[in-house]
This record gives C-alpha cells, structure tokens and sequence, in this order.
C-alpha cells in the first residue's frame, strides 16, 4: 500500500493531486507522429490511479545487446484506492512484462523507469517547444557590430559558470503541501 502522495513524487508528478491529470509528448518530425507520451491521471473520481507511457527509440540498443532499428518502450500502472489515502497497484508493466498484484521491489523498479523514462520526453517536449518558437520568431538578418555590448553581455566569460534553469509548474495557492 502506498499513499498517493508517495506514489507520484516516485513518478515525479505530484502536482496530478491537484490537477487531476499531467501529461507530456513530443513528435517525430520524419515519421509526423507521436514519439514519446506521458500520461499520470486520476479516474473515477480519484478512485484509480492510472500511469501510461509509449515511446519510439530509434537505433536502440536492448539490455542483451542487440540493436533495434526502433523499440518501442512502454509502462502501464493501474492502483486502486483502498482506505482514505492508500492506493494499492494492481497491475504494472513495462517493455511487454505484466504484473499483476506486484511484489514491492517490482512496483519500485517501474516507479523509477517511469520516471526516467517520462522525464526524457518530458525535456524532449520542452526541446521541441523551443525549436518551434525559434521557427517562429527567426533571428533577423541584419547583423550587430562585433563590439555591441549585447554581444559582449551574451557571451559568457571563460571563467564564470552557468546553469541550466528547468521550470516547475506553478502551485494552486491553498492546495495540499508537498
């Protein structure tokens, strides 16, 4: 038995106790479909908890070695409220292994693939979603001078870090605490 709670900060979703629903996906350009979707969701008025996930790998190399010219990962998770805040899983798979009323170390183990496995789509969306807005709003042609000092700000100095600045959806204000 896990708490709901539990349950989607081991998917890396908790904010679905107060949306009722969170997904990602991005799209394969060549093949103009889906390649990778992310579903974490709340049915029957909060009664099943429901996580699905497909995504395209081209050029993947399985566990045993082999290359697939593309694989397709999966993950299914259905859990049934029992009691106030207990949720318990009744079926989980992934990669085409089903299990039905899994053993703790399995439930964890495809916790932990669904969450990795939805955060690569979920930073490929994000990818896609600054392409297409460069698309959009191309650079104009005209050029600075090599001297401008918006040039010189952009550029980072040799010695100075940087980082990387990943947004976390913004909170309902009043809703339950983390």
């Amino acid at each position: 038995m896990y708490s709901l709670k539990d349950l989607l900060i081991k998917m890396g979703a908790p904010e679905v106790r107060e949306r009722g629903r969170v997904h990602w996906h991005y799209f394969d350009k060549e093949r103009q479909d889906i390649a990778g979707s992310a579903e974490i969701r709340l049915d029957d008025d909060g009664h099943t908890l429901v996580a699905e996930l497909k995504h395209l790998r081209p050029d993947y190399e399985d566990d045993n070695g082999r290359i697939h010219t593309l694989f397709t990962e999966t993950f299914h998770m259905r859990a049934i409220r029992s009691g106030k805040d207990k949720f318990k899983v009744q079926e989980i798979g992934f990669d085409g292994e089903i299990y039905h009323d899994p053993q703790k170390p399995v439930i964890e183990l495809g916790l932990s693939i669904f969450h990795a496995r939805a955060l690569d789509i979920s930073i490929l969306m994000v990818e896609q979603a600054f392409n297409r807005q460069e698309m959009l709003d191309p650079l104009s042609d005209v050029e600075e001078p090599a001297n401008s000092v918006w040039s010189e700000a952009a550029a980072p100095a040799q010695n100075q870090a940087s980082a990387v600045i990943v947004p976390f959806p913004v909170r309902k204000a009043g809703g339950p605490g983390i």
